[in-house]
């Protein structure tokens, strides 16, 4: 029996739509995250979260077919001169919305906080002053066990 992807055990586009709204608030009333989260530039932040979650979880492709793809993404957030508490705030607001808005699995939740580390890691990575994001990074996916594959963006 196949076992249905993390997008369709969170729930699909709805689901996604709902953690990034839930999740984009609890970082508004954070004291680390309230800054950069009121100053994002993009008022449609909270649809291209839950599209960019959707894809890399197995839903459909959407954010790298539409938006500015992995390299894109990762390049909004590089050069910001990262705080570590702010990464830990990040996946702590994550892992609140996840336990609000998706359903109660152990598992789920597990896997989405592993992702979470994973792409807060990610993001860290390109912190430095100079750091230079590469053109054409494919969009990661995840399942159940973690990382499994990329797509090209646009692909």
């Amino acid at each position: 029996m196949n076992r249905p992807s993390v997008y369709e055990s969170a729930g699909g586009a709805p689901a996604f739509r709902a953690l990034a709204a839930d999740f984009h608030a609890r970082c508004l009333v954070d004291e680390q995250l309230e800054h950069p989260f009121s100053h994002t530039g993009d008022p449609h932040h909270v649809e291209h979260l839950a599209e960019y979650w959707g894809e890399v979880l197995g839903g459909p492709p959407v954010y790298s077919t539409s938006r500015l793809g992995h390299s894109g993404m990762l390049d909004l957030h590089a050069r910001n001169g990262m705080e570590p508490a702010l990464g830990e705030a990040f996946v702590r607001c994550f892992d609140q919305a996840v336990e609000a808005t998706l359903p109660p699995d152990p598992e789920l939740r597990g896997t989405l906080h592993a992702y979470m580390e994973w792409a807060v890691g990610e993001v860290k990575s390109y912190d430095a002053p100079d750091a230079v994001v590469p053109d054409g990074l494919p969009i990661p996916h995840w399942d159940w066990s973690g990382p499994v594959s990329a797509s090209v963006a646009g692909s």
